[in-house]
């Protein structure tokens, strides 16, 4: 039957096709997936379900002609529809149908028609006709030439017809996941992706809910695997969109945050320490400035100087809690991701010795310059020092508090681990 997309195809760059060569499938030393599963996640969508089933069935030609794969499956996934979804795909007699009567989430339908897959590759697409099936050609001669773990369809360039607020929220999602990841993406939550089947592994676990994607495509980013990106039209749903651009960004949003902390650590943390020291160094000005004056910092700046205090420590509390986090989080996934120069800088800088050394230095260095204004108030119940000079030794023993505790807290976690790790190896053994 007609594609409705085809009409504006030709508009949008499209990947090298690669035919079935004999240097392709011979290729030493490559794995070249003979098999695909098609999963189609779908809820209440009787007046798509059909359109979309027979573009794929449409596809599995192309596909099968234009690929290495030989065999294509197709698995529909009825997550709680309460209209004809499900009765829709069961009259299609080569497509397998799994229906849920209660709604589990669009995650969990995927995982669900995954874990009932047997192919080298698998895919999913939205029921809702947005994407088009033609371009899983595309997708699978990205990851068997590029050996990619993950190819996405990327939605995101001018011929898109995505409503414009979404746009705008993908754009900002995509910005994220490459700062937090340190890697470039376009299109985090694109409903239309290819992945091997033996890259679930280090992407489980995964959400249930429609932030299964940009969940799965930032764990991606910052594993080991090697990620893809091909431009797909997208247009117009048919019926009503399940997605909530608050409620929904909102779990995009956390989705992404939760997966930061658990695998970069330290970019988070250390972003957030650089905003909060910043704080403290604007504030720092005028006082900086009256004492180079005048040699004495004046009694209205004594407010300025606590904010300044609480913004600093603040600021170095978060990046200590970074590294710590940063080194736990390399342990524990086996994750040695290339850091940035400026990260590698603070890693060396911020080592378990040198952070109790450092902490110890600043508690002398804040208690001598507070034992005598402590100890002319024990004698004379009154204090002639500047508070700026009592402020700065406070600051400086609680900011040496911090980092001996943090030290020791980095010392007693890589004793814990090292020790596990000793266990597993033991018990392998």
């Amino acid at each position: 039957m007609d594609n409705p997309g085809n009409a504006s195809l030709m508009a949008i760059p499209r990947g090298r096709i690669l035919s079935l060569s004999s240097q392709l499938r011979q290729k030493e030393g490559r794995f070249v997936p003979k098999s695909l599963t098609i999963v189609i996640p779908a809820l209440n969508e009787e007046d798509a379900i059909g359109n979309t089933i027979e573009r794929c069935l449409a596809a599995r030609e192309s596909i099968i002609n234009n690929t290495p794969i030989r065999e294509v499956a197709i698995i529909v996934v009825s997550d709680g529809s309460t209209d004809r979804t499900a009765e829709i795909a069961r009259s299609y007699e080569s497509v397998d149908v799994i229906a849920y009567e209660k709604n589990l989430g669009y995650g969990a339908a995927i995982k669900c028609g995954f874990s009932k897959a047997s192919s080298d590759l698998l895919c999913f697409l939205d029921a809702d006709g947005t994407c088009d099936p033609e371009y899983f050609v595309d997708l699978c001669n990205t990851a068997v030439n590029d050996s990619a773990d993950l190819v996405l369809g990327s939605r995101m360039h001018k011929e898109s017809k995505m409503p414009g607020l979404r746009w705008l929220g993908n754009r900002m999602f995509a910005a994220m996941a490459s700062y937090l990841s340190g890697k470039k993406i376009i299109d985090t939550a694109t409903g239309m992706r290819v992945i091997r089947k033996d890259a679930l592994r280090k992407l489980y676990p995964l959400p249930t809910g429609l932030h299964f994607t940009p969940a799965m495509t930032l764990r991606a980013l910052v594993s080991d695997l090697l990620v893809r990106e091909v431009p797909v039209p997208y247009h117009e749903r048919t019926g009503r969109s399940k997605l909530r651009v608050l409620r929904d960004g909102l779990r995009f949003f956390f989705a992404i945050i939760e997966i930061a902390l658990c695998y970069c650590p330290l970019k988070f943390f250390g972003s957030t320490s650089a905003l909060l020291l910043l704080v403290a160094l604007c504030y720092s000005i005028d006082p900086a400035w009256s004492y180079s004056i005048q040699h004495i910092i004046g009694e209205n700046l004594i407010y300025r100087q606590i904010v300044i205090n609480t913004f600093f420590l603040a600021g170095l509390l978060t990046l200590s809690i970074g590294v710590v986090a940063e080194r736990v989080a390399a342990a524990l996934n086996g994750n040695n991701r290339p850091h940035s120069a400026l990260g590698r800088l603070v890693l060396r800088l911020c080592s378990t010795r040198k952070m109790l050394v450092a902490g110890s230095g600043l508690i002398f260095f804040g208690v001598i310059s507070n034992i005598g204004g402590l100890a002319e108030y024990l004698m004379t119940r009154h204090v002639s020092y500047h508070w700026g000079v009592l402020s700065m030794g406070s600051l400086c023993v609680l900011a040496g508090l911090q980092f001996t505790a943090m030290g020791i807290f980095e010392l007693l976690v890589n004793r814990i681990l090292q020790r596990t790790n000793g266990n597993t190896g033991n018990a392998a053994g």
